[in-house]
């Protein structure tokens, strides 16, 4: 379940498959959009990315509520 690299310094990272969030495009594919709509659905305010890194990532969960 969780692994362990050979520089860790004792962290614990989840070695699973699935992306807990999405690029603007990523997210497009996800929901079946384009990604023009995700941009419109920003702005109505239906989406709500998180901004604390340089590109707005859209979470999975956040996502699929909408």
């Amino acid at each position: 379940m969780f692994k362990r690299s050979a520089r860790s310094t004792g962290t614990a990272v989840q070695a699973t498959g699935e992306k807990k969030g999405f690029k603007r495009a990523e997210a497009a594919i996800y929901l079946g959009v384009t990604p023009v709509t995700i941009d419109r659905l920003r702005k109505r305010g239906l989406l709500h990315p998180s901004m604390a890194l340089r590109h707005p990532i859209y979470s999975r969960d956040a996502s699929t509520a909408s």
